[in-house]
Order: structure tokens, then C-alpha cells, then sequence
């Protein structure tokens, strides 16, 4: 009845809960100048094998999160490591077990362990901070050790669902705390599902291996329909990261808590004990660093609540199956694990012609969120429009197509969704040629381009109207603006605007381009955007579809496929109905990434043939 309570009150306040609920406990969790002194000092001492190593120790040992790399970071999340370096219940355990073995060695009377324990508890929550993890682990270790105090055996989802009940109670934003799901359903796993998979698994595996998968399968389980709410993608070797991990983590934990604990008494002490745990996170650091470079390290998966609905059935099935006595309830639970094969081989067919749409493509509009990166090829030669504003997906898209070289690299302006990702396009490759706009523009993105260019590229020039050059057979130029870009209002209306004249058919590049630039250039370029009309025209939709359009360019051109890049569910409105009306009337064919996921066009018999990667979230 406990557990049906606490289930109801969690939906109760997560369907009721605001947009803007922020954890109590949280903010106004107490700041204590001695404790944070102790983190400081104890940061000061920390010493490791490597940078990360150090910083690992940190993370396992009091939550900081901060000493890492970005690296390292981001390869511990493609592998669900992530746990590490949030304090988790697991730590907490270690803490308590151990303040209560060693007050149990001493002689240490039967009140005084368990006073001792629940002391070690309630600092370390202070010394961590309001851990959604460390919260549910120490209200729920209060409950199980107030029954053992008492003497009574207690089925561990009882104290569970307490804790949830109590935290809620107290915190009713932790209902939407994703870190408070993930620890729940995590330890829900471990008490429901690791038991029986260790049962079934030990004949084959052995003991030890058997515990290690079994606790690392029943948590990742049950915790997949929280993360796909995060990411849409399963992780293929986390089980396989965790287990190789794992015989490290008590040791470091242990070690890093007495560094802290030494930390006012002996900093030599303290330097040395956490050199030595950094023995155990550097085994942390290889294992991320090596996994992560193997292929496919996530599984896309559908997207949204579809996805989540069919991983609900799937945790509930497998559940059914390895737990229930009902022979009625085990193949209902085969039946709910079985629909799991709709969205795998809706996945798995996405796989394939996102693997195949690219095929022979000569432009490629690249998916990279609310933001631009436009390729075009011929002849070998490669040119790039932009790159988007984070790294990994511009990085993933060239990535896929084999390119380590590009020719011809036109960054539009400097607005960070159309060069943020440059690091990411650049890293392992070189280009020919950049060019930028000449728009007196001053934003730290400048500095960044500025810093990447001077390493990758050959040459680094201002794309203004008038410039040409060729990109294999086909030849471009610079349509606007001018050399000071003195016309423009603004970094938008000074945009790179370049037209692509390829073999059978033309593109034309728009940058940001609102009403004002493009009106302009009808003006400026009337008869050369008039002739455009003779040839199949591909239009880069200027500034992901914004109602800043002008209809007068469109028309003139008649675009014969129009590619939108942009984000889904941007807070823009973008594109808009405005400019969807335009393309319309244009009798434009519009291709957008927000549906579509990454676009390829090739000609084929004189025609334009446009093929979609579909929304992977890999």
C-alpha cells in the first residue's frame, strides 16, 4: 500500500507541477563556512595521476563536477558513466557501512554505531551538498537503519517509498527532478529485477560477474525511460563501462573520503591519499576514453513519448517475466517485451537509409539543430555554408560523409548557431579557403573563428560582392555584401550571400538575410537572380524560415526545392507560416530538418532528387 502511495503522490505532483518549479532543498540548502572551507582546502590538495584522474577523485568523492575535461565529460555521458561524479546512494552506503564497521571493530556500544552512522549520513549530505541521489539514498538509509535499530526485517521498497513520500513532501519540485527519478528508478531496479537476472545469470557467469551485471542491467533498465526523456538513444556499452569500472569505485570513494577527513590534519596526508585513489579514476578515464571511440556507442531511439511509452512496457515485461509466480502475468510480461520490437525495427529501418540517403548527393543540408550547415560537392571539391552552433553534430555529419578537407569554407556571420560548431568542423581537418563577412562585429565568436582559422585553413579572405572562384566544374560568387558590409544594419543584413552555379542546376545561399539584404539584392542583382529561373534552383531558406522575408525575391527566383535548416520546437516560431505561404506561392518543394532530419540532393536525368536521413538521435 506504501508503494501505491508514494507512486500516486510522485503523478499527482508531477501533472500539476509548473514549468518553473525549482527545488527548495536546493536552494535554500544551508552553505556552512567551515564545510566549505574543508571543499576548498581539499580541492587545493588534490593531486592525481592525471588532470581527470584528480578531478574523478573529486567527483567520486564529495560531487564536484567541475575538474573534468570536457573530453571526458561528454565520452562519460555517451556511456552513462555519469553517476560517477554525482555523489551517488552507492557512496553514501559506503560511508555509513564503513563509520558503522569501524565503530563495531572498536567495541563501540550498539546505540552509539547507529548514532555514529546516521551522524557520518547527515555530514556527508552537507559536505556533498542537496544531491538529488545523496537526498534519496540518506532518507531512505534513515528509514532502513530505524528498523534494524528496532530489530525488524523490512522489505527495502517500504523505506523507499518513505523516502519518496518525505522528500515530496518536503520538496514537491523533486517530482520533476530528473536526478531524483534516475536515483528512484535505479535503486527500484537493483531491489526489483538484479536479484532474479543474478539467479538466472550465475550458472553461466559465475558469482562475482553475475552480481556485476545484474546490478548494472536492473539499473539501467529501469532507468532507460528517464534518460530517453533526456536523449532519445540507448547506450550500447554501459553495462559493459559500469562492470569495468565498478571494482574501483568503493576503493576510490573510501580513499577520498579519508583525504577529505585528513584534509585539516595532514595535507601531505591528504595529497597522498587522493594521488593514490587517482589510481582507481584513471581506470575510470581509459575506460571512457576507449569506449567512447568505439562505433555506434548509442542506439537511437523514437523520439518523444512514443519511445518512452514502449520502454515503459518493455521495463514492466521484462519485470513480469523474471518476477511473477503467475504463469497468466509472465506471458502478459512477454507479451509487453515483445511489442519492444515496434520501435526496434522502426530504428533499425531509419539505420538503414540514414546509412543510404546520402548516396551520390552534390548538396547535403546537415542536421545540426537550430542552426546552418549547407554542403554542396563537385568534381572531388567540397564547400561548406556554415557550421552550426555545437560541435558534435557538424562534427557527426562530415564525419558520415568521409570529409577531412574542405575547399571552400564561407562562414556567413557570426552569430554562434552559424559558427559555434567550428571547433567541431575543423578538428582533423583542413580547409583551402574561408571566407567572413566584413562586418565590423566585436562578439567572442569572432576570437573563436579567428583562433580555429589560423590553424586549419590556407587562406583566410573577406567574401564580399564581386569575388569568385570554382568549386570543381561549377563556379561561385559573392552576391552581397559589400567589403565594409557599410550597408548593413546588422550582422543578419551582412551575411555572406553566395550563388553556386553547378552542373544542371544552381543554390543560393542566403546566410541570415532578412527583407532589407534581400530586397536590396533584387535590386542590386535582378537580372542575374531573373536567369536563375532557367536552371533547377535550390534555395538555402535564409534565417530557418523567420516571417523576415521578402516576397519579391522569391518570386523572381521560384526556388524549385527550398531547404530550411532548423531546429525542433526552437522558441522562435521558426519557420514561420509567413514564409511557408511565400515558398508556397513560389511553388517551392520545402525540405525541412526540424521533419526531415539531414537532406541530400543530386540530379538525376535533369531532375532534383532529394533524399532524408530521418530524426536519429545517435
Amino acid at each position: 500500500m506504501i508503494v501505491v502511495t508514494a507512486s500516486l503522490l510522485w503523478a499527482y505532483l508531477w501533472l500539476t507541477a509548473s514549468d518553473s518549479n525549482e527545488s527548495s532543498l536546493k536552494l535554500n540548502f544551508p552553505s556552512v563556512d567551515l564545510v566549505e572551507e574543508l571543499r576548498a582546502r581539499f580541492l587545493f590538495l588534490l593531486t592525481g595521476v592525471t588532470d581527470d584522474s584528480a578531478g574523478l577523485v573529486a567527483g567520486l568523492a564529495i560531487g564536484e563536477r567541475g575538474l573534468i575535461s570536457q573530453t571526458l565529460s561528454e565520452n562519460m555521458k555517451e556511456l552513462s558513466l555519469t553517476h560517477l561524479v554525482a555523489v551517488s546512494g552507492a557512496n553514501l552506503a559506503i560511508v555509513a557501512a564503513a563509520v558503522f564497521m569501524l565503530a563495531s571493530v572498536t567495541g563501540v556500544s550498539r546505540f552509539w554505531r547507529f548514532f555514529l552512522a546516521y551522524l557520518a549520513i547527515a555530514l556527508y549530505i552537507v559536505l556533498v551538498g542537496p544531491e538529488s541521489s545523496v537526498l534519496r539514498a540518506g532518507a531512505m538509509a534513515a528509514f532502513v537503519m530505524a528498523s534494524w535499530w528496532l530489530g525488524r526485517k523490512v522489505n527495502p521498497l517500504i523505506p523507499l517509498s518513505w523516502a519518496v513520500i518525505l522528500l515530496l513532501l518536503i520538496d514537491p519540485a523533486l517530482a520533476v527532478d530528473f536526478g531524483f527519478a534516475l536515483s528512484v528508478f535505479a535503486t527500484l531496479g537493483l531491489l526489483i529485477l538484479a536479484a532474479a537476472l543474478h539467479l538466472r545469470l550465475e550458472p553461466r557467469l559465475g558469482t562475482w560477474l553475475s552480481l556485476g551485471v545484474s546490478a548494472s542491467l536492473a539499473a539501467q533498465l529501469y532507468t532507460m525511460p528517464v534518460l530517453l526523456a533526456l536523449q532519445p538513444s540507448i547506450p550500447l556499452y554501459s553495462v559493459l563501462a559500469n562492470l569495468a569500472v565498478e571494482v574501483v569505485v568503493a576503493p576510490v570513494t573510501v580513499l577520498g573520503i579519508l583525504a577529505v577527513i585528513a584534509t585539516p590534519v595532514s595535507p601531505p596526508l591528504t595529497s597522498l591519499l587522493t594521488w593514490f585513489a587517482s589510481l582507481g579514476t584513471w581506470w575510470i578515464e581509459v575506460v571512457s576514453n576507449q569506449l567512447a571511440q568505439l562505433p555506434m556507442t548509442r542506439i537511437p531511439m523514437l523520439p518523444g513519448d512514443l519511445g518512452i511509452f514502449f520502454t515503459v512496457l518493455l521495463v514492466i515485461g521484462v519485470s513480469l517475466v523474471l518476477v511473477s509466480k503467475s504463469p497468466n502475468l509472465r506471458m502478459l510480461g512477454f507479451v509487453f517485451a515483445a511489442l519492444f520490437l515496434v520501435p526496434i525495427g522502426w530504428v533499425a529501418s531509419d539505420l538503414v537509409r540514414h546509412s543510404n540517403f546520402h548516396r551520390g548527393w552534390q548538396v547535403l543540408n546537415c542536421d545540426v539543430g537550430q542552426g546552418d550547415a549547407l554542403l554542396l560537392r563537385d568534381g572531388g571539391e567540397v564547400a561548406l555554408i556554415d557550421v552550426g552552433r555545437e560541435d558534435a553534430p557538424i562534427d557527426n555529419c562530415l564525419d558520415d560523409l568521409g570529409i577531412r578537407h574542405i575547399d571552400l569554407l564561407v562562414l556567413t556571420h557570426f552569430d554562434a548557431d552559424h559558427v559555434g560548431g567550428i571547433a567541431g568542423a575543423l578538428e582533423g581537418r583542413s580547409v583551402g579557403l574561408a571566407l567572413l563577412s566584413g562586418f565590423d562585429d566585436d562578439r567572442p565568436m569572432v576570437k573563436l573563428v579567428s583562433d580555429v582559422l589560423s590553424v586549419t585553413a590556407q587562406r583566410v579572405e573577406i567574401g564580399y560582392s564581386g569575388v569568385t572562384g570554382s568549386l570543381g566544374s561549377a563556379s561561385w560568387r559573392v552576391l552581397a555584401p559589400s567589403f565594409a558590409a557599410n550597408e548593413a544594419e546588422d550582422s543578419n543584413d551582412a551575411s555572406v550571400v553566395v550563388l553556386f552555379e553547378m552542373t544542371g542546376f544552381n543554390v543560393l545561399t542566403l546566410g541570415d538575410f532578412g527583407e532589407r539584404g534581400q530586397l536590396r539584392l533584387v535590386r542590386n542583382y535582378w537580372p542575374v537572380l531573373f536567369e536563375l529561373r532557367q536552371m533547377p534552383l535550390i534555395l538555402k531558406v535564409a534565417h530557418h524560415g523567420s516571417k523576415d522575408q521578402s516576397n519579391e525575391l522569391h518570386e523572381l527566383v521560384q526556388p524549385d526545392v527550398a531547404l530550411i535548416s532548423v531546429g525542433m520546437d526552437n522558441d522562435y516560431g521558426h519557420p514561420s507560416r509567413n514564409l511557408l505561404a511565400i515558398l508556397a506561392d513560389a511553388k517551392a518543394r520545402t525540405l525541412r530538418t526540424d521533419l526531415l532530419g539531414p537532406i541530400s540532393i543530386r540530379v538525376e536525368a535533369g531532375q532534383l532528387v532529394a533524399a532524408t536521413g530521418g530524426k536519429l538521435s545517435l
